[in-house]
């Protein structure tokens, strides 16, 4: 696999993967690495075109094709078991490896996943138009990622110029911008029946975690989910938005640790790499 994709470490034992959300970095795990890490092995990637990682990471930038290079990038790193967290697009991601390799993640949690694998946010439904989303992907800055918080965070003291700028990062080059905009585009539109397939392959335990004033997935999908994936735990957090990990991350980080804690207990005991 290219060797090129930025991954945040921190921390030692049974390893931790964190999956971000559509136009955000590792940076939105800023509040969680350090408690985790007390804890876990914590590995949070950049995805391809977002943070640090170039968008040539990856030949493309279908669901599939970025599971399938995640798949490659555990494999780089020497992880034959590890537990997934992912927000938003990053728990869809986190579903999809879940099916792939249900053997090598044993838990699950999705923080607001874009588990319908249908819907983006409104802000990012111009770079699909033709030639004029050239234009747009190409203008994208710091104007737009304050834009995509006031939308993200239902707080909006959160939005700092110190938090504006840590995202900022994704927008810097023009490769980035772009790719985003292939990234919208090539996102698949998946019938419901599809979904519901795939999550009727999920055995794993997962942890549910959502905000009740999230603008982008409304909590009714929670519920949706939640009935579909019977053996999950579900958690809805009053005034928090899209991004609950940083609207109420020591919130977060207390229920991701005890989940964790029952859920992977036994995997947490075994070695990782058991004697042949």
């Amino acid at each position: 696999m290219d060797q090129t994709w930025n991954v945040e470490q921190a921390g030692r034992g049974f390893p931790l993967v964190l999956l971000h959300g559509l136009g955000a970095s590792s940076f939105s795990w800023r509040e969680n690495i350090g408690p985790w890490s007390r804890h876990y092995r914590v590995l949070a990637p950049d995805l391809p075109g977002h943070g640090r990682t170039p968008p040539q990471a990856v030949p493309d930038f279908h669901l599939e094709t970025l599971t399938r290079e995640l798949l490659g990038l555990i494999d780089y790193y020497d992880l034959p078991r590890a537990a997934l967290v992912g927000n938003s697009l990053g728990g869809s991601l986190a579903l999809l490896l879940a099916r792939e390799a249900p053997e090598r993640f044993p838990a699950l949690v999705l923080l607001a996943p874009a588990a319908t694998l249908a819907r983006l946010p409104r802000l990012f439904y111009p770079l699909r138009l033709p030639l004029v989303g050239w234009a747009i992907a190409a203008l994208l800055g710091p104007r737009t990622v304050r834009l995509a918080l006031h939308q993200s965070y239902y707080r909006k003291e959160f939005v700092t110029p110190e938090v504006v700028a840590g995202y900022a990062v994704t927008f810097r080059t023009l490769a980035n911008r772009l790719a985003l905009r292939r990234l919208v585009c090539q996102i698949d539109r998946w019938p419901k029946y599809r979904v519901e397939t795939l999550l009727g392959q999920i055995k794993q335990p997962v942890c549910l975690i959502w905000g009740e004033q999230d603008r982008i997935l409304p909590p009714d999908q929670a519920w949706w989910l939640k009935k579909r994936l019977p053996q999950a735990e579900l958690h809805l957090l009053p005034d928090i938005g899209h991004a609950p990990q940083e609207e109420a991350p020591e919130v977060v980080n207390e229920i991701i640790i005890a989940f964790l804690a029952q859920s992977i207990k036994n995997e947490a005991e075994q070695p990782l790499h058991p004697t042949k």
